[in-house]
Parts: structure tokens; sequence; C-alpha cells
């Protein structure tokens, strides 16, 4: 499978705590890896994920922009071309400080997400 992300649909996620964040889901379980999610994340300027946690772990690699990885309440700064591992449990957020969007790569396992 090979597809370019301009042709992977996009989502403008919702919800309590989320603002500016859109997903794209990359590779999973419908092209034939059964091993996980490898999404695509874009924070708008001024945008941030949720402060939550879940029983999964994820691997995340920043492709632009920078920004702030909380992790049990510690403030890590991320940039492009940094890379990061969450312990499943973990509370954690993701903000855009920079300008420009964020974008960052997130890797999860099969119940991570779902299409």
């Amino acid at each position: 499978m090979i597809t370019h992300e301009d042709e992977v649909k996009s989502v403008e996620l919702t919800g309590e705590g989320i603002e500016g964040v859109k997903k794209q889901i990359a590779v999973g379980p419908r092209d034939g890896w059964q091993d996980g999610y490898m999404r695509i994340f874009t924070l708008a300027e001024g945008g941030n994920t949720s402060m939550h946690s879940h029983t999964w772990w994820h691997v995340n690699y920043i492709l632009e922009g920078e920004g702030l990885l909380y992790i049990d309440g510690v403030a890590h700064p991320v940039r492009k071309g940094s890379v990061d591992y969450i312990e499943a449990g973990k509370l954690h957020q993701f903000v855009n400080t920079g300008h420009g969007d964020f974008r960052f790569i997130c890797i999860v396992p099969p119940e991570g997400d779902h299409y």
C-alpha cells in the first residue's frame, strides 16, 4: 500500500479540552497492518489535545512546528524531529506553542483507534 497524506481522510476532533485538532489514519488494519495504527495529527496555531490518559502506549514523531508535551504534569518542549514514547496510563496533552501548524505522527496498538 502506498498513498500520500493528501489522500488520507482528515477528521476534525471535538470534545472537552480539544481545540483545533485534525486526525488522519494513515495506516491501520484496513490497510493490512494488524498490529496498530499510524495516525497524523495536526494542531492549528494555538490548538491542543485534551489532557487525557488511556490503557495503551503510543509513540510520536514531530513532523512540523513546536509545542509542549505534558506528561503527568511535566511540560516537555518538542519540535520538528522530536521523538517520544508515552506509557499506558500516563496523563498527557499536546499543545501548539509555535506559529503555524504543529504536526506529528502517532503510532498506537490496535486498541488505540478505529476507522
